[in-house]
């Protein structure tokens, strides 16, 4: 049986794609992008490609009638991220909310027995120190947030009314390879862009912002645990470090492990209303997920592939 993975070939599902196949599992990659990303080329014979969009219904429709018999659950990443979607509010709020919708029905109609969210911690909003799911209902400080926010509750409202076994996973800050930091939002490129050799990298305020910086593999890794547990006892999961670190100290870190000698000059204060870190018990003791790269090795591994990525 398959794992359909909507955005297959992004940050996320592309790394969960991997590790799924690796693990022997079919994988079905649903994607606007041509090109394959450099962590599929390895098991690009087992993953079975098709190009499309989140928003075409028909598309979709017709893909699952093709292999709708063989997919067993369905792992949708597809989501515009931070303030990329206040550039075009209209379209990427409702690509953020309608994509979801769309393979929530497709879920219902072709009766697949499981859906797993990638959704975020930006759904807190403000929260001092560590947000949990049980001790901190979600408050969304920004669109982004409540794109997100209403993609949960419309998963829930579906797993309700039509038995669909809806898992919704808050991932936070996600960093490494596969990640170009110039194409990214602003705090991104603050933070990580010395290791691209970015120039010019200044803001007035930010570097005191502590956030919960996760690494790609073990973003990847926890979701697949998600997907993978037989019956979780919860229907959402934190899937993070615990750890939060301030802007301005993975900066420095960055401009550190640099092969490009160049760093980012960043004031005072924070950028954005976020939860510093997000409390992963519930994963550790429901699902044994557990981070395995630290911040500091998981910016060396960041800055080894971007010498590459850019010469």
């Amino acid at each position: 049986m398959a794992v359909f993975i909507s955005g297959g070939k992004g940050h996320i599902g592309s790394y969960m794609a991997r590790l799924l196949a690796d693990a022997g599992e079919e994988v079905l990659v649903y994607d606007t992008l041509k090109e394959i990303p450099e962590v599929l080329a390895p098991v690009e014979q087992k993953v079975t490609f098709v190009q499309g969009d989140i928003l075409d219904f028909e598309r979709l429709s017709d893909v699952f009638r093709r292999y709708g018999d063989r997919i067993a659950g369905i792992v949708h990443t597809v989501g515009i991220m931070g303030e990329i979607v206040l550039e075009d509010p209209h379209r990427y709020a409702g690509l953020n909310i309608n994509g979801t919708l769309n393979m929530l029905e497709i879920a219902r109609r072709f009766e697949v027995p499981k859906l797993v969210y990638t959704s975020t911690g930006a759904v807190y909003g403000v929260v001092p120190g560590i947000a949990s799911e049980a001790g901190n209902p979600p408050a969304p400080a920004d669109l982004y947030g409540a794109t997100k926010l209403s993609s949960e509750l419309l998963g829930q409202q579906y797993a309700a009314a039509f038995d669909l076994d809806v898992r919704i996973g808050r991932v936070y800050f996600i960093y490494g390879p596969g990640k170009l930091p110039s194409r990214f939002v602003r705090l991104y490129r603050l933070t990580f862009g010395a290791l691209e050799g970015l120039k010019g990298l200044a803001a007035e305020r930010g570097a005191d912002q502590k956030l919960d910086f996760t690494y790609i593999e073990d973003a990847a890794r926890g979701l697949v645990q998600l997907y993978q547990a037989p019956k979780p006892p919860h229907g959402v999961y934190n899937i993070a470090t615990g750890r939060a670190a301030a802007v301005g100290e993975v900066a420095e870190l960055a401009a550190r492990y640099s092969h490009f000698h160049c760093r980012a000059t960043i004031g005072p204060g924070t950028l954005m209303p976020r939860a510093e870190a997000l409390d992963i018990s519930r994963a550790r003791k429901e699902l044994g997920f557990e981070p395995r790269v630290s911040l500091e090795e998981g910016v060396e591994r960041y800055a080894a592939w971007l010498k590459e990525a850019v010469s």
